[in-house]
């Protein structure tokens, strides 16, 4: 979530700031999928993801 199809279009629109997280109840489950979904924006021409620190983003390579 958000599909593949809006993360497109959000790269089309110049959208360049992407958060990545789990969202688990579990603590086992923390964590569980993040390299696939860095993959996948990687593989849609997304270079970086965010992390935020005193409100401001904070860029990260794939």
């Amino acid at each position: 979530m958000p599909s593949r199809a809006i993360l497109r279009r959000y790269r089309e629109l110049g959208g360049t700031i992407l958060t990545i997280g789990s969202d688990t109840h579990e603590t086992v489950h923390l964590g569980d999928h993040i390299a696939e979904v860095k993959q996948v924006l990687k593989d849609m021409g997304y270079r970086t993801f965010n992390t935020f620190s005193r409100m401001e983003p904070v860029y990260h390579d794939l």
